[in-house]
């Protein structure tokens, strides 16, 4: 229950009602709401979490080859580091990185105690994200590829939206993970979208054993209802 001075117009409170603390700060009337963090359990956290701890033990497993194996291939394979340059990661730190990826988009047995020993088949270097033509709610995505794609690879999607404006706006901390497919096709639709607003997507190219290509990106309103 808050205690409230001047009931009628309520220019003071202290306490706390229906989730929100009534105080002053400063000789300032404020409010406050405790921040909820996510359900858990509802989202991707638990499997990702799970990931991680497998993936970390089953490095402390291997032999002192593959764990050099590792090491050199994190040195030929520096990831950018969102300032325009790069940055090293260890041997313990790709394996993880790649193994948690094969395993998201697969399986638990995707793991694989070396490293790939070949580049990544195919990278998207295209991506056209459009109204779909079939069924309201739907957005088509067409891609062009780099190189040839194999069917035992993947194409990742993410998505972030609806909007209501095409304005690329704090979109990137938004992304979702959608679905996959094969990555041998090069084209796929999303379904069940809000109509009249914008999405969003892109797509990159994941081979089997967690190597990805960069993102590329596009955005589209469904198709409407007519």
């Amino acid at each position: 229950m808050a205690k409230v001075l001047n009931p009628l117009l309520s220019t003071d409170a202290r306490g706390s009602i229906g989730g929100i603390t009534y105080s002053i700060n400063r000789g300032i009337n404020t409010c406050k709401v405790k921040p909820r963090p996510a359900r858990r359990f509802r989202t991707t956290q638990p499997r990702n979490r799970a990931i991680l701890s497998f993936t970390s033990t089953y490095y402390q497993e291997l032999t002192s080859a593959q764990r050099t194996a590792w090491q050199e291939f994190a040195q030929d394979h520096p990831e950018p580091d969102g300032f325009g340059g790069t940055f090293l990661l260890t041997g313990h730190q790709a394996f993880v990185k790649l193994n948690h990826t094969a395993i998201r988009l697969a399986d638990w047995g995707s793991i694989g105690a070396d490293p790939p020993g070949s580049p990544i088949a195919a990278t998207i270097d295209a991506l056209t994200v459009s109204t779909g033509l079939t069924l309201p709610g739907d957005i088509d995505l067409v891609w062009t590829n780099q190189g040839t794609g194999s069917a035992d690879d993947f194409v990742e999607q993410q998505i972030a939206g609806p909007f209501t404006s095409a304005a690329k706006q704090s979109v990137e901390s938004r992304f979702k993970f959608v679905q996959t497919v094969a990555g041998n096709i090069l084209l796929d639709t999303l379904a069940g979208l809000t109509e009249l607003h914008w999405y969003w997507v892109r797509a990159r190219y994941v081979s089997a054993a967690g190597q990805t290509s960069p993102w590329q990106y596009g955005h589209a309103q469904p198709k409407v209802t007519v």
